[in-house]
């Protein structure tokens, strides 16, 4: 028999949710424990027989007689393991990501968990009804997902780019390097030129700010001074990579008979050159996936901004370059520092629900799993408990295309509310980011209370565990907000 689960933690917490759930009910047999619940069905049957009847006889013998046929049956049927399942039946096969055509058994998915759970050498064992429950919510939850488009996961590729850094430190002494050489140089004749010398470089600038924002000549790859200044700045040392010309050497009739192994290159190749230029260098440092995976969301005003980013993300001399905005700069920085203060706030929920969101469910169902033979028992083989757990599994399971929904509408959002992708964020990505930290945990508590009013009693049961699981992360995240907030306020009332 096979199973497909939703993610890679439920391939291994299915396993051992049932590999529990048999030892439990080994454990709960042998003891006598699963044998309780009948003292109790033939004397609840007595008296309500002697109660409705006056009598004990003929009429309580019959209904014992169909309350243990039916109490039997669904032991038979949802409480003995009896379907077996092996380990490497049990697969996981990704809806949208660019190995979707794999299939990932346990200990071959190539992920940490491999090393952090054992895998079990022999089968387990399902009752019949769970093997049942399990399969068709699974099948309903992964054909619903087809339903619903694969979105491209945008939050990836903005984390991705927060998150790069620059590894090589011959790129990163280039880029101190170009900051001395070409873009102070091409800072201080722009200020000449806007405050002193008027030239119509001023009206050449205008029309890249135009293009390209206010922020275009605040930073290395400023297209403004990529056309203007740099082609007349020139690279005081050799650069590897660029070839030598003598035409461009001042020294060339000393290193005639000894030539440079590279040359001094503009500012303006320096920067833009294909293979050696700074630009492109930077924008590597990203994983080599990134571009093909994300090539219809780059056009070259979100190029700059990757580059400008992954620069931004060192703390070394040119941060600064990148991320003051000229005249701008006070209102800029307080205005940032407005939207960062709130985002402090929703970010760690976003980022921390996300993440965690495929693993709390292969959790929840391990728990259910884990708990089920208890159930049956305390419950004296009830059919609504049956029903009820089954309902419970299929909830839970189906958090699978919430999120998935979930996805597909975050992504919608921001290519809708984001202005940019990587430079400063506006209310419009605030409100998207708010929206879809909501969405994460309240989409399957929405599910729970709409379960619930239509008269599903597991809809009460887990609409109060997710809420309080929402008000202690919540608490989690404000008191760990509460000190940086204080910090930007402070920061914010001073720059006032």
């Amino acid at each position: 028999m096979s199973i497909g689960v939703q993610s890679v933690p439920e391939l291994y917490t299915l396993l051992m949710g049932w590999d529990l759930y048999d030892k439990l009910w080994l454990l709960l047999t042998q003891t006598g424990l699963a044998y309780l619940p009948f003292i109790g069905l033939i004397l609840r049957n007595v008296k309500e027989s002697y109660i409705a009847y006056r009598d004990t006889g003929q009429v309580a013998l019959r209904t014992m007689e169909i309350n243990l046929i039916a109490t039997l049956l669904l032991i038979l049927f949802a409480a003995s393991p009896c379907v077996p399942v092996d380990a490497h039946a049990v697969s996981y096969s990704p809806l949208c990501s660019s190995d979707q055509d794999q299939t990932y058994h346990p200990g071959d998915t190539g992920t940490t968990y491999d090393n952090a759970f054992s895998i079990l050498t022999e089968s387990v064992t399902i009752p019949l009804w769970w093997y049942a429950v399990i399969s068709i919510s699974e099948g309903v939850t992964h054909a619903a997902n087809t339903f619903v488009s694969c979105p491209p996961n945008l939050r990836k590729m903005v984390t991705q780019v927060n998150m790069t850094k620059l590894s090589d430190p011959e790129l990163k002494q280039e880029l101190q390097d170009f900051e001395t050489m070409c873009y102070i140089p091409a800072r201080v004749q722009f200020n000449q030129d806007k405050q002193i010398n008027r030239t119509t470089n001023l009206h050449r600038i205008e029309d890249n700010v135009k293009e390209y924002g206010v922020e275009d000549t605040e930073w290395l790859g400023s297209h403004s001074f990529s056309d203007v200044y740099y082609p007349n700045l020139t690279a005081s040392h050799p650069i590897p990579g660029f070839p030598y010309h003598a035409e461009g050497d001042l020294n060339a009739d000393i290193n005639q008979n000894t030539l440079p192994a590279y040359g001094t290159p503009s500012c303006q190749d320096w920067w833009n050159e294909d293979t050696y230029g700074l630009k492109n260098r930077v924008y590597h440092a990203l994983p080599h996936s990134f571009s093909e995976e994300f090539k219809n969301y780059q056009d070259g005003i979100t190029h700059d901004d990757i580059v400008k980013k992954i620069i931004s993300n060192n703390k070394d001399g040119f941060e600064n370059a990148n991320t003051t905005i000229g005249d701008y700069g006070y209102s800029y920085v307080v205005s940032a520092l407005g939207i960062w203060a709130h985002q402090l706030e929703e970010y760690p929920k976003l980022y921390a629900a996300s993440q965690a969101a495929p693993i709390l469910q292969a959790l929840v169902l391990l728990m259910i799993y884990v708990f089920l033979p208890f159930g049956l028992v305390f419950s004296s083989y009830r059919a609504s408990t049956v029903i009820t757990g089954g309902m419970l599994i299929f909830s839970v399971i189906f958090w699978g295309f919430i999120w998935h929904l979930v996805s597909w509408i975050d992504s919608a959002l921001m290519q809708a509310l984001y202005s940019s992708w990587f430079a400063k964020q506006g209310a419009g990505a605030t409100l998207a980011d708010m929206i879809i930290a909501s969405l994460i945990i309240f989409a399957p508590l929405f599910w729970f209370i709409f379960m619930g009013a239509m008269g599903v009693a597991v809809g009460d049961i887990v609409s109060g565990f997710s809420l309080g699981i929402y008000k202690m992360s919540e608490n989690a995240t404000n008191k760990g907000s509460r000190i940086t907030k204080q910090i930007a306020t402070t920061a914010s009332s001073t720059l006032l």
